[in-house]
């Protein structure tokens, strides 16, 4: 049988990335089969200049020839990759000695070399004096001819903050470029669809909003090259220079901006001012103005252009209902928080009539939308003046929006008038990985998590879609752990670790550290916890993804940070003391939790804080994983080892006090205070003695939830590697107590930034300062995954999961899990009689372990019908069974890849 032919080709974990830089891409396929026992033995990878050279099978620039290897990726190491091309590549595999089909063809885009930039830095007249208007908002155009028909064409762009560009009369891309100037990013967009021969218009709306969280202080400017190769073999490129006219936008300049930080203004639109038909040929643009020339790039303050490799994509969403006030103001739900753009369609505009609206998560008593709670008093009112007939209201800048005020419409609205343009990271699938069980609340605690994470991934990994939109470590951390394992996404999670690696150069490179959130406007500003997290997030991605590139560029950084946590242990207890960091301010030598009120008492008054402690060890521990992959020389990497072994002491020593891990200590006392978070972390990391595992375990597991959003993965983890699968249950189930199913109690469609949201416990401007769109509370996905699901990943890349049906907590669950090799597909079911069945489909190329809880009265375990084992110590070993092993709770099956069916009675 011939094996099949590999699928779902992507170049930098990308499926047909137009524009890269780096010039040795990793290749990677998959092959979707459940054929047991498939798994790849060698493949062999073409390159070449165009598609139809790889259909000659003489690839003209890389052929690997047939390479033995399990794994389904390769680094190209061909000739030099050169600026500005398009490249082709296909792959087959062999399974022993069964050869596959070629895979259909996929293609990258080189980005422009450093040199290759012949465009100039564009913006308004009169700005040279650095004084820039915020919140502003600009077009800019350019005509021009092309003697012939386009073959190919690619425009480079980017802009400061903001841009949409539009080529004869139709939007072709919108870019986010929140970054410094000095490391800018760029995209590149396939525009050959949208040119013809003849008279052509290009151009872009573009904004800059100030600096604030995630924008970073800069300069208004946009740039554009454009590159067309036409059918004659001849070529034209189209740059932005002071040929290119400029005017205003339709953006009222002076609305206040809607918080101080994000500097996202208010936005006020005037109908009447559309230019219509601006970026189309023909358009009279005489008084318009010509756009000022900062400079040739590079130019000060852009010194860099690198490639974006992530996109933002919107989807439709449309009202579920729509609610007429006495005062005859129409309130539109959207069913959940979305981040996005409220779109309005009017049938009757009125020339100068002003619509107001506004967005928010809540109702008031009176069924208006509440300005305050939920969004962090974020103003989220938009104004629109209307002109004479038909025209559209659609705003630039996204929000989080579930419900959409309009007041005097001036004309009936229905449901079919109003949408949200719905903004999110582009990920491979927004529902690779699926869950249902028998428990309704779980499930709705995953599509919970599942949603929350998609729309917290914006142009970065944001804090929220309201207030702060900027990218904050340890947010990012949890964000990206979800997004992981729920989308199969990578290119986002690689660009926040390299942000955050550049974090580390630009501020902090003397004290080891890395800024709490980056880009952004504020300059240097840490928080220690998230410091040193960072290893773990890189160590974790990269099992994930494989993605040694990442480890590489992080492990400078890494060692730093070990560094950091090293010169702030005390020798007289060996645990890390006062740890600087966060000075002047509320992250002052760590935050434990946050907000605060999610610290549920820890006892912070202490210079050896255990939090900070665990996270210590967890430093070093990840330095030497790296190391060691990395193949560092073996004294570096046991001098990590060391170093996490030895702090792992100390706190076992000083902090372990009665049975319990304190909050704290000195050298002297220690405090009284035992925290759940103090006693869930060491757990998590696996520091605990054994025979204080159980006792330490029971503790956690009494106290419910004593952690907060940001946290909580810890104590999920302490629950799951403990095998405290009922109470894990009760945390994501207990609709009266702080957690998930208490935020759907109270209508929340969004994970919050603290379970006491709405709780009359605190303070009202406490209360209305936490947002209800906190992406960092979803990593419980992943804890639904692993622990009830049962899907573990073993290996790197997936390459060995692990199937693991809890003995308790649910009756029932079937789900999918995405992986680099496939999807793991799992349904498994406890009947009322104790028997167990479970249906798994282990991915092509990947090997599997089942492993199955054993009780009383189980005495017979068959695979496809046939016995594998039973109690009285019978074993057979049917197609795709590899080996079966008995533990005192559990017996575990090793097997091929394949589709099974486990019947435990």
């Amino acid at each position: 049988m011939a094996t099949q032919q590999p699928t779902d080709l992507r170049t930098e974990y990308a499926s047909n990335p137009l524009g890269i830089d780096e010039p040795a891409p990793d290749l990677r396929w998959q092959v979707e089969t459940d054929r047991t026992g498939a798994r790849q033995t060698a493949f062999r990878v073409l390159v070449a200049s165009s598609e139809a050279k790889l259909d000659d099978d003489a690839a003209d620039v890389w052929d690997t020839g047939k390479r033995e290897s399990d794994r389904p990726a390769v680094t190209y190491d061909g000739p030099t990759l050169e600026a500005g091309t398009d490249y082709y590549w296909k792959v087959r595999v062999w399974d022993g000695e069964t050869e596959s089909e070629w895979s259909e063809p996929a293609m990258w885009g080189m980005g422009l070399a450093a040199d290759d930039w012949e465009a100039s830095w564009i913006r308004r007249p009169g700005e040279a004096d650095g004084e820039f208007e915020r919140g502003q908002f600009s077009y800019v155009r350019r005509e021009f001819s092309l003697e012939g028909e386009v073959e190919r064409a690619r425009a480079y762009v980017a802009a400061c903050h903001q841009y949409e560009l539009s080529v004869n009369g139709r939007q072709v891309d919108r870019g986010q470029s929140f970054s410094y100037p000095d490391y800018h990013y760029y995209k590149t967009v396939d525009v050959t669809d949208a040119l013809e021969a003849g008279e052509n218009a290009v151009g872009g709306l573009f904004t800059w909003n100030g600096e604030g969280q995630g924008r970073p202080t800069a300069e208004p400017g946009f740039i554009c090259q454009l590159h067309v190769e036409l059918a004659d073999g001849s070529e034209r490129t189209v740059v932005t220079d002071e040929n290119w006219q400029l005017r205003e936008a339709e953006w009222d300049e002076d609305a206040p901006i809607r918080n101080g930080e994000i500097a996202d203004p208010v936005e006020i639109i005037d109908g009447r001012e559309v230019p219509f038909g601006w970026d189309e040929p023909g358009f009279d643009d005489a008084d318009w103005d010509s756009a000022a020339v900062v400079g040739v790039h590079p130019t000060d303050p852009w010194e860099r252009l690198i490639t974006q490799e992530r996109e933002v994509v919107g989807s439709w969403v449309e009202p579920e209902s729509v609610t007429e006030l006495e005062s005859g103001s129409l309130v539109f739900d959207f069913g959940r928080v979305y981040s996005g753009l409220p779109v309005v369609n009017f049938e009757d505009g009125t020339e100068g009539h002003r619509v107001d609206m506004l967005a928010g998560y809540l109702l008031e008593e009176d069924g208006t939308v509440d300005d305050e709670e939920g969004t962090q008093w974020t103003d989220m009112r938009y104004g629109y003046v209307q002109r004479e007939g038909r025209c559209t209201f659609i705003p630039f800048n996204y929000l989080g929006v579930r419900y959409f005020q309009i007041d005097d419409p001036g004309e009936d609205l229905g449901l079919e008038d109003v949408s949200l343009w719905a903004l999110r990271n582009e990920v491979p699938d927004e529902h690779a990985a699926t869950f249902d069980s028998s428990n309704e609340t779980v499930d709705a605690v995953f599509e919970l998590a599942r949603h929350s994470v998609l729309y917290g991934s914006q142009e970065q990994f944001i804090d929220t879609p309201t207030r702060e939109k900027g990218q904050f470590l340890m947010d990012a951390f949890n964000i990206s752990r979800a997004t992981n394992r729920a989308f199969d996404e990578r290119t986002l999670t690689r660009q926040a670790v390299e942000e955050f690696v550049r974090s580390h150069y630009r501020y902090w490179e003397e004290e080891g550290r890395l800024n709490a959130v980056y880009p952004n406007g504020d300059g240097k500003r840490d928080i220690p916890d998230f410091t040193e997290a960072f290893a773990e997030w890189v160590w974790r991605y990269y099992r994930t993804s494989g993605d040694r590139g990442i480890l590489e560029t992080a492990y400078p950084v890494v060692q730093a940070v070990a560094d950091y946590v090293d010169r702030n242990i005390d020798d007289e207890t060996g645990l890390v003391t006062n740890l600087s960091g966060g000075e002047g301010g509320p992250y002052h030598e760590g935050i434990v939790d946050w907000p605060p009120e999610m610290r549920y008492g820890y006892d912070r008054d202490w210079p050896a804080r255990t939090t900070v402690n665990v996270l210590g060890t967890s430093a070093f521990g990840r330095a030497a994983d790296i190391a060691a992959e990395l193949d560092r020389p073996d004294d570096e990497v046991e001098g990590y080892r060391e170093r996490q072994e030895t702090l792992e002491a100390a706190i076992n020593e000083h902090l372990l006090v009665d049975g319990r891990y304190v909050d704290g200590c000195d050298a002297e006392s220690a405090s009284d205070h035992a925290s759940q978070h103090a006693n869930a972390f060491p757990l998590a990391f696996g520091l605990v003695p054994d025979e204080a595992v159980d006792e330490i375990a029971d503790y956690v597991a009494d106290q419910g939830m004593r952690m907060g959003p940001m946290m909580v993965p810890w104590l999920c983890e302490a629950l799951e590697t403990t095998d405290r699968i009922d109470t894990l249950v009760d945390l994501l189930t207990d609709a009266e107590s702080d957690g998930w199913a208490n935020i759907l109690a109270q209508d929340g469609t969004f994970t919050w930034e603290t379970w006491h949201c709405r709780s009359p416990e605190l303070p009202d401007d406490h209360r209305k300062n936490r947002s209800e769109s906190h992406a960092m509370g979803a990593t419980v996905l992943v804890s639904i995954q692993r622990a009830l699901l049962g899907v573990r990943f073993r290996d790197l890349e997936a390459a060995h999961v692990e199937i693991r049906p809890p003995a308790s907590g649910l009756s029932s669950a079937s789900g999918t899990v995405p992986t680099e090799r496939g999807t793991v597909d799992v349904s498994w079911e406890r009947a009322g009689d104790g028997a167990l069945s479970v249906d798994v489909t282990v991915p092509w190329n990947t090997d599997g372990t089942v492993s199955l809880p054993v009780a009383d009265g189980h005495a017979t375990l068959t695979v496809d019908g046939d016995t594998v084992w039973t109690a009285d110590g019978t074993e057979a070993r049917p197609d795709g069974v590899v080996a079966v092993e008995r533990g005192t709770d559990r017996v575990d099956v090793d097997v091929e890849p394949g589709r099974y069916q486990f019947v435990l009675e």
